[in-house]
């Protein structure tokens, strides 16, 4: 009886020690779907996803030679269903056919491979010629000369750390991060802000960002930027007039307004191409460094749909925009800056 039971014991551990068979979920190759349904799923046409595929390639292929291996194309495509479906790992790990854990590690792979690319895709009109065309686009849009771009900030939500969580709530009450864009007449992406948290005002992150280098440290910046009224007014930031009069100035304001309006837009079609940077997606649950990574990279792939002239997604609505915040440091009045925008005034919208 002891050897039988000795038997028994020995024969269970040995069926304990044989290793089960891994149950693999199929995978939907973007090839094979058809190109409105690509589109649908991952805001980009087959085309500029198998171009994605190469340009990446080199950071994405596997360095381990299993069989099973996630190759290039999957981790892509996984992360690309993570940013336009707004939801969160597990809903779309199961949609690309990979677990939850491999679906982090694809989004932070594909992430960190487009961050490093940022400064190939989203750029500023340095060059004559650039800013050139870049003025006469805007100056179609409601008459308005000599604008590089327009400025704005946007907030992207985000579980905050446990330590300084009062830093990440915003004037709306939650909890994000502060990013701060320039875009052109066409709404892509020139400039990039993407480090401070809810609580920091848009001027202040104006102030510490690198624009004000670019027009005070380049003297062929022949051109201005536009911004709201919660922006101080600069030579090379024009705002609009508080309480405009003439009619000169409501034709300015009203100028303004409409070319001013492109950013605005542009914030929209992000967050409708890239559902996980709009609240009503969820809120992120990375880092503050994760979830700014994340941003550029949306930027990166939002250029590259303009680039190409993908539409913008329709029907998309703006979330209400904080109230104005006073800056920690707020600046002077410049006379400088009110001489000139004056002077554009009376010289073109007399």
């Amino acid at each position: 009886m002891a050897l039988y039971l000795l038997a028994q014991r020995a024969h269970a551990r040995r069926r304990r020690r044989v290793p089960q068979e891994r149950v693999f979920k199929p995978r939907i190759q973007f090839l094979n779907m058809p190109e409105e349904q690509v589109m649908r799923r991952y805001q980009l046409n087959p085309e500029m996803i198998r171009d994605l595929c190469h340009a990446l390639e080199c950071d994405l292929q596997p360095s381990t030679g299993r069989s099973h291996a996630l190759p290039v194309y999957v981790k892509v495509t996984a992360a690309l269903n993570f940013y336009t479906s707004g939801t969160f790992q597990t809903p779309a790990g199961d949609a690309a056919g990979i677990s939850q854990a491999s679906m982090s590690r694809c989004v932070s792979q594909v992430t960190t491979a487009l961050t490093r690319r940022a400064n190939a895709y989203i750029h500023f009109p340095f060059q004559p010629r650039q800013q050139a065309r870049t003025k006469e686009e805007f100056l179609r849009i409601a008459g308005f000369p000599n604008v590089l771009g327009t400025l704005g900030c946007t907030h992207v939500a985000l579980k905050p750390p446990s330590d300084h969580e009062n830093l990440y709530r915003n004037p709306l009450r939650f909890h994000s991060m502060n990013m701060q864009l320039v875009c052109n007449a066409h709404g892509m992406i020139t400039h990039v802000v993407a480090e401070f948290p809810g609580s920091v005002p848009d001027a202040h992150i104006l102030s510490c960002s690198s624009l004000t280098g670019i027009f005070e440290g380049h003297q062929n910046m022949a051109g201005w930027l536009l911004a709201d009224g919660t922006y101080p007014l600069k030579p090379w930031l024009l705002t609009p007039v508080e309480a405009a009069e003439t009619a000169a100035e409501q034709r300015y304001n009203a100028a303004h307004m409409a070319t001013q309006a492109v950013v605005g837009r542009t914030v929209g079609a992000l967050k409708g191409r890239f559902r996980c940077l709009d609240r009503a997606g969820g809120v992120l649950q990375y880092s503050p460094l994760k979830v700014c990574h994340i941003f550029v990279a949306c930027c990166v792939l939002h250029n590259m749909a303009v680039g190409q002239g993908i539409a913008m997604p329709e029907g998309v609505e703006l979330g209400a925009r904080p109230p104005a915040q006073a800056s920690p440091h707020p600046e002077p009045l410049s006379q400088e800056a009110q001489c000139l925008r004056q002077e554009l005034i009376t010289s073109y919208f007399s």
